[in-house]
């Protein structure tokens, strides 16, 4: 269908809405009907009040993994459903820590439910570092500070909001809705997402689409505004490189110790660069920004333009581009001795590495080893999984589309991004996920994830839950 006559097509759906259908209630996967209330209108301003409070309490729980410890925030959200009348569950894969799963029931035209999937876990804060304490979920000069504020508690909350107003204003879609918050995703999600594909599929059996984090909206260079969809992800190498040496005190060194050991291997893997391969997504993401900004020329046509030796050089300076077009090597966490005059028998380093789509990871292995050239370096792999993709169309990326251009903007642009998520978990499983919030981040405010000082605004709060709505919409009311 082309693309003005989807987009007029889902308005068409979200004006033939009814309440006429039953409400469904009762456990996640089993409902009795009952008459649908009156559809009331959304009160914007008093859902963004609500959604500020939440995500404030929901900052207060600390949940930096490791450990983790996301059961009392698990339980929070769970209570916040319950009152609202929406069924909701939470499971304990480990002591500690928790999952929890609410749905929003539909008329049941449609048997494939979307999923909204988040993580409830955070990366470490030091509060020396921050301006207000990380964990306080303090409102200041319009933003709510505080970390998970948008990795991945201020997305969550959003999610969350938006399936309460679709509850409170009495409109049936025509699919249920699943909201899922894990935890553990920041360690690779073994003891979140994972747990639960593995242990609780029921929950999401009757699912076909799910959204998650890893896109939202951005500008181009030139200012442009688009909708940016992950459709595919890179997938992770974690290894851990340990070197043995004599051990000893510091005062005698041998010539080689386990430090220098490792060392010299370490240098040799930051030295390495990976060939440069353009997959699908980012060719067209690529063009996409070209499109939109009137060059450079050189993004039409990617591959081609990287074949030159300069070209190539300056577009790999910029560290998001270099990681969008080959693999990555790099060390992160160094291990030896304890004490500065004693030399240690064994030295560590552990490499975050993260393949394209497509590579071999054993390949890829093998030639980590080669490019180290010492059989005496042992090489672990800590973590690693198939990178899976989704189709650049579907029911759901037509939803997106419409609000897209319902939200002012033309242009959806389907890509990759350079990290992971636990949507493989589920695209395993034969769900179509995409990597969508649908808020608006500024650089800066990017920058805080994983750093200092992390915020989102109030009123960008606001609009993301206003979107989810209409993208809900658009998508279960056709």
């Amino acid at each position: 269908m082309a693309r003005t006559a989807l987009r007029v097509a889902a308005l068409a759906a979200i004006a033939a809405l009814s309440v006429s259908a039953g409400w469904a209630a009762g456990g996640i996967n089993g409902a009795s009907a009952i008459k649908a209330p009156p559809a009331q209108a959304f009160n914007w301003d008093k859902l963004t009040q609500e959604a500020t409070a939440l995500l404030a309490q929901y900052i207060r729980i600390d949940t930096t993994n490791p450990p983790g410890n996301e059961l009392g925030a698990a339980r929070m959200l769970r209570e916040k459903f319950l009152a609202d009348g929406i069924p909701a569950t939470v499971w304990q894969p480990a002591p500690g820590r928790g999952v929890v799963a609410a749905r929003l029931r539909g008329i049941g035209k449609h048997t494939k439910a979307i999923v909204l999937l988040s993580h409830m876990d955070v990366v470490a804060a030091n509060p020396k570092q921050w301006q207000v304490p990380p964990f306080s979920g303090e409102v200041k000069d319009g933003d709510i500070w505080g970390r998970g504020a948008i990795d991945d508690k201020g997305p969550g909350v959003v999610e969350l909001m938006a399936m309460l107003a679709i509850k409170r204003a009495g409109i049936l879609l025509n699919r249920d809705v699943i909201f899922i918050a894990t935890g553990d995703e920041e360690e690779g999600g073994r003891n979140g997402a994972g747990w639960f594909v593995d242990h609780e599929k029921q929950v999401f059996a009757d699912a076909g689409y799910l959204l998650n984090e890893g896109g939202g909206i951005v500008q181009t260079p030139g200012h442009h505004r688009f909708f940016e969809v992950s459709v595919a992800e890179k997938t992770p190498m974690w290894i851990r490189l340990t070197a043995q040496g004599p051990s000893g005190h510091a005062a005698v060194p041998p010539d080689e110790t386990a430090v220098t050991h490792l060392t010299a291997a370490l240098s040799k893997l930051i030295a390495y660069r990976a060939p440069v391969h353009v997959i699908d997504p980012v060719r067209d993401y690529f063009h996409a920004i070209a499109k939109l900004d009137g060059g450079p020329v050189e993004f039409n046509h990617l591959a081609r333009a990287l074949r030159k030796p300069a070209y190539r050089k300056d577009f790999l300076l910029t560290p998001r581009y270099n990681a969008m077009v080959r693999d990555t090597v790099t060390p992160t966490v160094l291990g030896s001795s304890q004490q500065t005059n004693v030399i240690a028998p064994t030295a560590y380093a552990e490499v975050d590495c993260r393949l394209l789509p497509g590579e071999d990871p054993v390949a890829f292995l093998g030639r980590i080893r080669q490019v180290i050239g010492d059989d005496t370096i042992k090489v672990e792999v800590l973590l690693n999984f198939p990178a899976v993709s989704s189709p650049r169309r579907s029911i759901l990326m037509n939803a997106i589309d419409a609000v897209a251009w319902h939200d002012g903007h033309e242009t959806v642009v389907p890509t990759m991004i350079a990290g992971f998520t636990d949507s493989h978990y589920f695209r395993a499983d034969g769900l179509v996920a995409y990597g969508f919030v649908p808020m608006e981040l500024t650089v800066a405010q990017e920058h805080t994830v994983h750093g200092i000082n992390e915020r989102i605004e109030v009123k960008e709060l606001g609009n993301g839950i206003r979107r989810m709505v209409e993208l809900l919409r658009f998508a279960g009311g056709s």
